[in-house]
């Protein structure tokens, strides 16, 4: 695992690396047979022939439309205009123009004392060294440059720029009409062009930046036919690894589960910000422009990977279209109609009546519409329907909530009140007719099952009667042999077993008598003010000698030295005597038994744990039942009517008692209220 992630995270390393070297090798090649970046073929091609003309087009632009908004001195009847030192157009290097039309011209050579005027500006131009001049004059070219001289007219074709002049001069701004201007077209031929230009890039141009990267990056591109088939192999080969790995486990994570248009969309614009933070930059700059180029690339990348390292997760877990806002207005949709038709199909006869009541409702609503459209009639005619189709629902409403109110007494046990079936609409009255039959088979089954107990109850007590008086007989006759002097061993021996089986015989009979009160409720109880801390002590002291016969360590936990509850105390003490009685029996020896009372703000807590010294291979609800013991090969004494007695007992007296079984961790929680 640890090593599948580790080549993972190489494989995401190198890959993006591997394509920048792919892409500079493939441009350098490229660039290498491309004259636009070759410096000394570069001036002999259309493109820069196209690039020059372009410039002085948009120069005589600005001669037409923008004159106002420059510098301009006077030379003469001739108005020059000064753009500025600053070279804007283009790539072309130490580009000086001179554009005259008529009584206007334009330049960007400064204005000095040597070119204020028409002839210094062109004796500038003319004169200056290490420069290609290129002049216009009447729509004729004369240029140093073979490439211009020969195509640069045909670049200048579409040079038309058409303005109007106002022919009345006595007319304000905002009397101008169409009426009083006069059109004007202009062409090639009305200009006087002298310009000039240096051979060689300009500097921060773009192809002097990416040239300067190529050098750069010589390692790679003095390398690249051998970089690119091996970047190509080795790339698709860590791509086609990532595919097999990405979602082998078949798990999506929470980035995984987000639509993923949201996931597309926010990719998208994460991508555009460097683009458009780009598009701000006014001035060339050859670290900024690659430091922001290698910044974009990456973004894209960890975005793009982001992208597909999610889409392959979600082909292969096949949750594609569950995890798209699409696919899941799709299932939802889906699943909508199909409940409409389960709903429209389950009943036929139901459904049919609802499309034919609608259907009546509409015919009537439309014809009343028709009938009375003119009338105010129609208004009271219309709430009349309505107020129908809404009693209906009502009624519908109010039966469904009768039902429902039945059901939840059944469910409280009252099964005595039945539904009136003549009240329900005819759709539910066979609904309330079997709720009826259900309520009264229910409450049938109830009170055969409370006879039952009852004789069950009546059967046990009667029994134990019954044994109670020749077992008192069979005790007495014990006593009265072991007060006699008997020398046979033997005989004494049997005596001693005959007790002790007579004794066990009169608790199982008395545990049964009380077992069959308790669980009726014929028991008399004597609620009063009991201290809970001190029948606990109490009690405790009088097992002493039976826990310590088991090496039992009995531990008390108590808040304080006295709390009280309301309980008969007779009746407390035989449920605490019941539970020691269990301790006693079934707690592993040399341990410790923890008896803990809480004292809360309106209630008390008693808590009685041990540890048992066989396997509780038994639940604690089975436990709590009569006649079950822990012990089920039986090897000890008991009825397995303790608990049963002592949950009946606590019950009685308003108190709450659960039985937990963790492991052999054995442990009551008995809780009642607090007096005050």
């Amino acid at each position: 695992m640890k090593k599948d992630l580790i080549l993972k995270s190489i494989c995401y390393i190198l890959i993006p690396i591997f394509i920048i070297a792919i892409i500079i090798s493939v441009c350098s090649i490229a660039i290498q047979h491309n004259d636009n970046f070759n410096e000394d073929q570069y001036y002999r091609t259309t493109g820069f022939v196209a690039v020059y003309m372009n410039d002085i087009s948009n120069a005589c632009e600005d001669l037409i439309y923008n004159n106002e908004q420059y510098y301009n001195i006077k030379d003469g009847d001739i108005t020059i205009y000064f753009t500025g030192v600053q070279e804007y157009y283009s790539n072309v290097k130490d580009f000086n123009y001179l554009i005259i039309y008529k009584n206007k011209a334009l330049t960007n050579v400064e204005l000095t004392d040597s070119t204020k005027t028409i002839e210094g500006i062109q004796k500038y131009i003319n004169e200056k060294e290490q420069v290609k001049k290129v002049n216009i004059i009447k729509g004729k070219i004369s240029a140093d440059n073979e490439m211009l001289q020969t195509n640069g007219i045909q670049y200048l074709g579409n040079l038309k720029n058409k303005y109007y002049t106002i022919t009345d001069t006595e007319t304000t701004s905002e009397e101008v009409n169409t009426s009083n201007r006069e059109y004007i077209t202009t062409s090639y031929n009305d200009f006087e062009i002298y310009s000039s230009y240096q051979e060689e890039f300009k500097e921060n141009s773009e192809q002097l930046m990416i040239l300067d990267f190529l050098n750069a990056a010589s390692i790679i591109t003095d390398n690249s036919y051998v970089i690119i088939p091996i970047c190509s192999v080795l790339t698709l080969l860590m791509i086609l690894y990532l595919i097999i790995y990405i979602g082998s486990d078949k798990k999506l994570n929470d980035f995984d589960k987000i639509p993923f248009e949201i996931i597309g969309s926010i990719s998208v614009l994460i991508s555009l910000i460097p683009l458009i933070a780009g598009a701000s930059f006014s001035d060339y700059d050859y670290n900024m422009t690659i430091s922001f180029i290698f910044t974009t690339y990456l973004i894209i990348y960890v975005v793009l990977m982001f992208c597909l390292t999610t889409l392959i997760k979600r082909i292969k877990t096949k949750s594609f279209w569950k995890t798209t806002l699409v696919g899941k207005i799709y299932f939802w949709l889906k699943k909508e109609f199909k409940k409409i038709f389960t709903t429209l199909a389950y009943s036929t006869n139901i459904t049919a009546k609802v499309i034919v009541y609608a259907a009546i409702i509409f015919i009537i609503a439309f014809f009343i519409l028709i009938m009375f459209r003119d009338s105010a009639i129609m208004i009271f005619l219309e709430l009349i329907l309505f107020g129908n189709v809404l009693y209906k629902i009502i009624k519908v409403l109010k039966d469904y909530s009768k039902i429902e109110n039945k059901l939840k007494e059944m469910t409280q046990g009252n099964n005595q009140i039945e539904l009136n079936t003549e009240e329900f609409v005819p759709e539910l009255k066979n609904t309330a007719k079997y709720i009826n039959h259900i309520s009264e088979g229910v409450e049938n089954a109830i009170q055969d099952r409370m006879k039952s107990e009852r004789l069950k109850a009546e059967l046990i007590t009667n029994v134990s009667h019954d044994i109670k008086t020749p077992l008192t007989s069979i005790i007495n006759y014990v006593d009265l042999l072991k007060n006699e002097t008997i020398e046979n061993q033997k005989a004494k021996e049997y005596i001693e077993i005959l007790d002790n089986k007579s004794q066990r015989l009169k608790k199982l009979t008395e545990d049964l008598i009380e077992a069959s009160k308790v669980s009726t409720g014929n028991v008399s109880l004597n609620m009063e003010k009991i201290n809970i801390v001190e029948l606990v002590n109490q009690a405790v002291g009088e097992f002493e000698d039976r826990f310590k016969k088991h090496n039992l360590n009995t531990i008390i936990n108590s808040t304080e030295n006295e709390i009280y509850i309301m309980a008969d105390s007779k009746y407390m003490y035989r449920v605490i005597e019941n539970l020691f009685s269990n301790v006693a029996k079934y707690a592993l020896e040399n341990s410790r038994v923890y008896i803990d009372l809480k004292k809360f703000d309106k209630s008390v807590k008693v808590e009685i744990k041990n540890i048992s010294k066989e396997k509780l291979n038994i639940s604690a609800d089975e436990l709590m039942q009569r006649f079950v013991r822990g012990d089920k090969s039986r090897a000890t004494e008991g009825s397995g009517l303790g608990i049963s007695i002592a949950q009946n007992l606590t019950e009685l007296q308003n108190g709450k008692f659960n039985l937990i079984l963790d492991g052999d961790l054995f442990k009551i929680q008995m809780e009642f209220e607090l007096y005050k």
